[in-house]
């Protein structure tokens, strides 16, 4: 679903080129799930945008296997428009004419627990509600796959955890392809069946972690899912 090859990217900074990716490569299959994680500005975010499609300005190689460019992708800000309702910003992506239905975001809403705001406004909302309804909007468009940017960043250990047991039910239930960057070492146990960490600044892939187990029944207190965090921090550079 996924193939990055020889990936680097540059950005102009004080008007010389500045290397922030060298030489990334990974591979993800459909249905699969990746947890990326690194040190504070490794190329996590600049990664995550150049699968999506924001950055052109690369070399390399990426393939990315979807029908209909059934991509979403939730930013770490949400990205919600303050002056539209709740319904507005789940539904924006149909008005922008991208495949999906307004049955579906109603069950989406129902799901987050959210239909009964419908008609209020992002200002009204939690930040836990607000990152739910991000959420909603990037799944009303019926992706293939779906990127996450520090997606449950700045939550309660309580909301973060239910916000995470609701997207690994969603990944299992819809078979998406998912990719989230985090800082978080048990989120990324969590939520990725395979954990690339980067290196520092210009990021390559350190190492890849296959983590088998998750997603199964009551691993989040299992001790493979301490195994896997601890190998996650020791790899970290």
């Amino acid at each position: 679903m996924i193939e990055i090859t020889g990936l680097s990217v540059e950005y102009e900074s004080g008007g010389e080129n500045e290397k922030v990716i060298s030489g990334l490569n990974l591979s993800l299959d459909k249905g699969d799930s990746l947890g990326v994680i690194g040190p504070n500005g490794c190329g996590k975010t600049t990664l995550l945008h150049t699968i999506a499609g924001l950055h052109e300005n690369y070399s390399g190689l990426i393939q990315v296997d979807t029908t209909e460019d059934r991509i979403a992708l939730i930013l770490q800000d949400i990205g919600l428009l303050p002056w539209k309702t709740i319904w507005k910003n789940a539904t924006l992506g149909l008005d922008l004419g991208r495949q999906g239905d307004e049955c579906g975001v109603e069950d989406l809403l129902h799901e987050l627990d959210l239909y009964s705001y419908r008609d209020s406004y992002p200002a009204q909302l939690s930040g836990g509600q607000k990152r739910k309804l991000g959420l909603a909007r990037a799944l009303a468009v019926d992706p293939e796959i779906l990127l996450m940017d520090e997606p449950f960043v700045s939550l309660d250990e309580f909301t973060r955890e239910s916000l995470q047991d609701k997207v690994l039910k969603l990944w299992q239930d819809r078979k998406l392809t998912l990719t989230l960057v985090t800082h978080d070492m048990e989120e990324v146990a969590f939520l990725g069946r395979n954990i690339a960490v980067l290196s520092q600044a210009p990021a390559s892939v350190k190492t890849w972690i296959e983590n088998p187990k998750m997603g199964t029944e009551g691993f989040r207190r299992s001790e493979e899912f301490y195994r896997v965090v601890k190998k996650t921090r020791q790899e970290l550079p």
